[in-house]
């Protein structure tokens, strides 16, 4: 007992695997480590050590090999070297390693722990305090003393966006304990219909609970034990596929994992976890959030996932860096202060914008995050797609589910399809449209004939460079002569037919069809290799895997297709619509027709789109008010509202459009970019009382409208514009009192 009370005040460590042994986020991490990627606009290390150090870890030993030179560098100058920081971060160099295994044993060598510690990859996401969930493992010790390892998994079905593409796992889980009894992983497209256990787990358990719809956090408490089991068994390499299967199906060892799950993808809102007794063993029972970045597909997902607040608190508004500050718009939209908007630019939704970007006229981005100083020219589109630091966009240019790395270039009437990586530095186009899954670096691509055995688990690494003889020296070499130096380009021959005339870059293939080439014996397992690499990418989906071959063999006939495949995403019908809307009016203005003559030209492509009437009045409504004239405010809006109120009016059948058009008018004075804070509310107030006095809307919609709006949660609707309101509803309130009592005296 005083051993357990002793272990109960050892200090709490944290081993972080900064590595993954794969080469799935190549070629954006061939300049850094991929920790340091940018995850919602901050380095994905950044988050795992905000969490470790909220969960009351004294000491994270964060264990290196890819670029760790770096890394200790970001380390030594960022918040986690202070003196008021309470958590002490170290990097640990472990050059010889090739495999997770590797690290840990390197770990085990150096008694990195001496007591239970977290364990998890360098790129996770929670929300959830681990210290309980360390509780709930040392308690569960104290009655199973063969109590090795607590897995943390999180539910996601099969339709989620968070569910492994790649991978198909069932969980077998004693429900009284949460005793993790077996374990049957396969690759997704090896199609298994069926699932092998060992027969004991049947007849020595009266109840199984049989689990497909859970994902790997990556995030473990362990015993020391484990670090030694490693270190004794050399042929573990994966964490998951030979540690965690070793430990199940093993007669000798004895050992027992057990799993928690995190129950649906609720933020905790800061709410205290509860430590429950049950069946003699200890388990923490609460929702919560973790996940981690094993591939750029997890990194669109989470990112998603970031940007809707499912990772409460942990938001772009409430970030762990000392980065950019970003304020919260309506429909997720997360802006730095010195965002620049042209007027007729479109920010949609779910969208993160970095400090000194800027989106030009007829441009729209929706559903991406853009670095620091991005800039977007006219009338491109970004869609899904994630643009790191200082990358620049042309005109007329089309980006689709997409990274592209720092300081990328993309030249004008260039279109970029789904699931590419393009690196750092590299310059595309003009005039060429890149096919989906593309990768594109500033380096050509460096054969290997061995490709890493981590290929599988989210628990591995980014280089193999001792193995292969790729040194430390040789990337900075090769960084030296692509650097993007005018004289280093004149010197190299780009290929014209894959990154443009004027593009600086190479195209990298698969690296299983790549080693096709040279093995006579690429086979179906080749194949399912190729098909798992396409699924691991961003914006893949299962059909992508099945035409992962054929992809590989493109020639014209395909450039063609698929040329004209992705000329489709340019404009969806939805921004086709609104970009005609927009156009229709400003004709209308320019050319002084008559509000018939406006209202036919409006109908006509309504019925073109077939679009519903409360479509048809948001767009409407907000093409009219941007035709209002903010310098003259007074006038400029009762002149539109007198010359546009017959058009509206068609639009407005009962009380409820009437609502409709007053949260439109109040969006568009809270969001619209190029009105002055100052003048908001008095164009708020005005634009009300000129659809009160064109019988547009009705003093009882007003107040209506009022009563509800102030009931909304903060942040829903605009304060300023309630406040500057009040008088008005006042008024209208007091005038119905009078009405009643004339009324009754009559």
């Amino acid at each position: 007992m005083s051993q357990a009370k002793e272990e109960d005040k050892v200090e709490l460590k944290a081993l972080v695997l900064a590595d993954s042994f794969d080469e799935l986020f190549q070629p954006l991490s061939l300049n850094k480590p991929r920790c340091l990627l940018p995850l919602c606009n901050v380095p994905m290390i950044e988050y795992t050590l905000e969490v470790l150090a909220l969960s009351g870890v004294v000491e994270t030993i964060i264990l290196c090999k890819a670029h760790a030179d770096k890394l200790v560098q970001y380390i030594k100058q960022s918040q986690w070297t202070r003196g008021h920081m309470q958590m002490k971060v170290v990097v640990r160099t472990v050059r010889q390693a090739t495999t997770i295994g590797d690290a840990l044993r390197a770990a085990d060598e150096f008694s990195a722990t001496i007591s239970d510690f977290i364990l998890c990859t360098g790129i996770v996401m929670s929300n959830i305090n681990l210290s309980r969930l360390v509780a709930a493992h040392r308690a569960n010790k104290k009655r199973d003393p063969n109590h090795i390892m607590t897995m943390l998994l999180q539910e996601a079905t099969g339709s989620h966006r968070r569910h492994d593409l790649c991978d198909e796992s069932v969980y077998f889980i004693e429900p009284g304990t949460s005793r993790l009894l077996a374990l049957n992983s396969h690759p997704s497209v090896a199609h298994v219909r069926s699932t092998v256990i060992q027969s004991t787990v049947l007849t020595e358990h009266a109840e199984i609970e049989v689990r497909a719809d859970l994902t790997d956090t990556n995030i473990s408490i362990c015993s020391p034990d484990v670090l030694a089991l490693f270190t004794e068994n050399f042929d573990y390499h994966i964490m998951r596929r030979d540690f965690i299967h070793g430990i199940l199906e093993s007669d000798i060892l004895s050992k027992t994992i057990y799993a928690h799950v995190l129950e649906g993808t609720s933020a905790l809102e800061g709410k205290e976890l509860d430590l429950l007794a049950g069946e003699g063993l200890a388990f923490v029972g609460h929702s919560g959030y973790a996940a981690s970045v094993t591939d750029t597909a997890a990194y669109d997902a989470i990112s998603r996932d970031m940007i809707g607040r499912w990772t409460y608190p942990l938001c772009p508004d409430n970030n762990p860096s000392t980065g950019a500050e970003y304020s919260y718009h309506r429909g997720a939209v997360y802006k730095a202060s010195s965002v620049r908007l042209d007027r007729q630019s479109r920010v949609e939704h779910h969208v993160i914008l970095g400090a000194n970007t800027h989106v030009a006229n007829f441009s729209c981005i929706s559903d991406s995050v853009l670095g620091q100083q991005c800039l977007i020219g006219e009338q491109s589109m970004v869609r899904g797609s994630y643009l790191f630091a200082g990358v620049k966009v042309g005109q007329n240019v089309a980006i689709e589910q997409s990274i592209l790395g720092e300081r990328v270039t993309v030249l004008d009437n260039v279109t970029i399809g789904r699931g590419c990586l393009i690196g750092d530095d590299v310059t595309i186009g003009p005039n060429i449209t890149i096919p989906p899954f593309t990768r594109i670096a500033r380096r050509p691509m460096r054969l290997s004939m061995d490709s890493p055995e981590s290929m599988q688990d989210g628990l591995d690494s980014e280089d193999e460079d001792e193995e292969t003889g790729w040194t430390e020296a040789n990337a900075a070499a090769e960084h030296d002569v692509g650097s993007g130096s005018a004289e280093a380009d004149a010197q190299e021959q780009f290929d014209a037919q894959a990154v443009g005339a004027k593009g600086i870059g190479y195209v990298w293939a698969d690296s299983t069809a790549e080693n096709a080439g040279f093995d006579s014996d690429y086979d179906d397992e080749d194949n399912m290799e190729l098909q798992l690499q396409r699924l691991h990418t961003i914006g893949s989906t299962v059909a992508d895997a099945n035409h992962a071959e054929s992809d590989h063999d493109y020639d014209s006939h395909d450039e063609e297709t698929n040329a004209h495949g992705l000329e489709d995403i340019k404009l969806t019908p939805q921004e086709e619509f609104e970009r005609e809307l927009h156009l229709t009016i400003k004709r209308a203005c320019d050319e002084d027709l008559s509000p018939s003559k406006s209202a036919l030209e409006i109908k006509s492509l309504r019925m073109s789109y077939n679009k519903e009437q409360d479509d048809m009045r948001a767009g409407v409504m907000q093409e009219v008010l941007r035709t209002i004239d903010i310098g003259s405010m007074a006038e400029s809006a009762k002149r539109v509202m007198y010359k546009w109120a017959p058009v509206i009016e068609e639009y407005i059948s009962d009380g409820r459009d009437q609502l409709d058009l007053m949260g439109i008018l109040e969006r568009y004075c809270a969001l619209e970019d190029e009105i002055d804070d100052a003048l908001r509310s008095r164009l708020f107030v005005r634009l009300v009382y000129l659809v009160y006095q064109l019988d547009i809307v009705e003093d009882v919609a007003i107040v209506a409208w009022f009563n509800r709006a102030e009931k909304k949660p903060a942040g829903e609707v605009h304060p300023e514009l309630l406040r500057a309101l009040q008088p008005v509803v006042d008024g209208l309130n007091e005038s119905d009192d009078e009405s009643e009592e004339e009324s009754e005296s009559d």
